[in-house]
């Protein structure tokens, strides 16, 4: 499953790092309303086409987009699923238009909606948008709300990717996924494994969204290692040991040290194993047999490059034949 990353401010986690792709959301900075008198952007005429393919570039720039990596249009208030009558036809017409001046901007990268997702209205107006070499994927939200259960969840979103599925076969479903609440607070790591699961089941791709990592008070310290587990490690399976890192912010230019705690999952014993990393050195290479269960610690020195650009760093581990991807927080990058 491909993973894209939405990443612009001051502390970007540089998810790329762990292999994600930087792709590009467009904001609505023109403002774009219909009513039954046609389209317009701050209630007055609409953009001309040089005018908004600039600001598509821009976009791309802030949050660098990379060449054939999906850009996606995030123009909320002319969703066809929120229009009725000639309003929906002028948003129609308007879609189109932004569309083909989108593609001629970015050739080469898919381009997709934000934002279709459950609602059947004007459903065959929207089918127009996924026909004749206009947009190229689905792009439905799946954020999580404090008061929603794992069964609401679920059905919002299954209904959305049943949506996408019917109304265009074929087009991939790239779901937009917040290490947080919508409203603030993080992700705990059982709500990351089962949306992890659910995407792999139901989606083609997803994209993380966070500008950066202190977006609403966030600091990343928990989520970013919860990304690495679930999405950022090579070996692309998990295996008997999981790899726990104590709390520790790095600072760039410097060498910190943090705990390590590795823990056999398995129902079997394993064996032992020596623990490497071209990130880190340890106090102990060599991770002893454990019983079902039983956990093992160890020191591990991280160093930060002088010029480290982004507020994040993996840290990557081989234990025996299997590979881990941790998150290291950089405390301060200015």
């Amino acid at each position: 499953m491909r993973v894209f990353t939405n990443e612009r401010g001051e502390r970007v986690p540089g998810l790329h790092q762990f292999g994600a792709v930087r792709s590009t959301v467009v904001y609505d900075i023109f403002k774009f309303t219909c009513d039954d008198d046609g389209g317009h952007a701050r209630g007055g005429a609409l953009p001309d086409r040089a005018a908004y393919q600039a600001q598509v570039h821009a976009y791309i720039e802030q949050f660098g987009g990379e060449p054939g990596a999906p850009v996606v249009l995030d123009f909320e208030d002319i969703l066809l699923t929120e229009l009725s009558g000639r309003a929906a036809r002028h948003a129609l017409d308007l879609w189109k238009r932004l569309i083909i001046w989108t593609k001629e901007t970015v050739p080469g990268s898919p381009v997709g909606m934000y934002g279709f997702d459950w609602k059947p209205e004007n459903r065959e107006l929207t089918r127009e948008l996924y026909e004749d070499g206009l947009l190229d994927l689905f792009a439905p939200e799946a954020y999580w709300w404090p008061d929603q259960t794992r069964t609401t969840w679920t059905d919002r979103f299954a209904a959305a990717v049943g949506h996408a599925r019917a109304l265009a076969p074929g087009k991939p479903v790239h779901p937009y996924f917040h290490p947080q609440y919508i409203g603030g607070g993080e992700l705990p790591p059982d709500v990351w494994s089962y949306s992890a699961d659910r995407f792999r089941e139901l989606a083609d791709g997803v994209v993380i969204w966070e500008p950066s990592t202190t977006n609403a008070g966030s600091p990343a310290t928990g989520w970013v290692s919860r990304y690495a587990q679930e999405w950022g490690h090579a070996s692309g399976a998990a295996g008997p040991l999981t790899v726990t890192l104590g709390s520790v912010a790095a600072v760039r230019g410097s060498t910190v040290t943090a705990r390590l705690t590795v823990t056999n999952v398995s129902a079997t014993a394993t064996g032992a194993a020596p623990i490497d990393s071209a990130d880190a050195s340890f106090d102990t290479p060599v991770v002893p047999a454990l019983p079902p269960g039983a956990a093992w610690t160890c020191a591990a020195g991280i160093t930060v490059p002088p010029h480290h650009a982004y507020s994040t760093i993996p840290l990557r581990l081989v234990l025996g034949a299997q590979e881990v991807c941790l998150g290291v927080v950089v405390d301060r990058v200015e």
